[in-house]
């Protein structure tokens, strides 16, 4: 038996610039088929793991609607259609910190909801990070940042000062902890 999923159809049922909603109908590796399986696509972003000459780690204490808190998190944001996710890395960087550097490698892609969710994060490490701008924050965007050791940063999420999964899910896979 096949362990796939086959999309027979898909039909949109709701599409803004934040999420578009799908009524997919499905046939399942048993053969049944499912008519109304709801799937989201929202767009796809990019989670940058960022350390100085120091290796202290750039964190964000951000403002988040949805969860109703500022949120520990790492300097992240949409990745343009046809953008590669290393420079929309160096872009959201330098908007939401004012650092930059040349030194950019892609990680790997995490999915926050594969069940449901289309969406990738796409996870980036950049090193040897230096202010180079002015933070330049979306109306939206409530951000501040602040440079933490390596120890600094295992206390908080031993503390569970961490909430966001995508964000403790990018340093796991980042290595810089091990």
């Amino acid at each position: 038996m096949a362990n796939t999923w086959k999309l027979i159809d898909r039909k949109k049922v709701y599409d803004s610039k934040f999420v578009k909603v799908y009524e997919d109908k499905v046939e399942l590796p048993n053969g049944k088929v499912l008519d109304d399986y709801t799937v989201i696509e929202k767009p796809s972003i990019v989670m940058v793991v960022a350390t100085d000459e120091n290796n202290n780690v750039i964190i964000l204490n951000e403002y988040k609607y949805a969860a109703g808190d500022t949120l520990l998190s790492l300097p992240a944001g949409h990745k343009k259609e046809n953008e590669e996710p290393g420079a929309a890395a160096k872009r959201e960087l330098l908007e939401e910190t004012g650092f930059s550097t040349d030194e950019i490698e892609e990680i790997g892609i995490l999915h926050d909801y594969p069940t449901k969710d289309l969406h990738k994060v796409f996870v980036v490490r950049a090193k040897n990070i230096r202010k180079t701008n002015e933070t330049n924050h979306e109306e939206t965007e409530i951000i501040k940042y602040k440079l933490v050791s390596l120890d600094e940063l295992k206390q908080q999420i031993l503390n569970k000062e961490w909430k966001a999964s995508s964000a403790l899910a990018a340093i796991t896979i980042s290595g810089i902890l091990l």
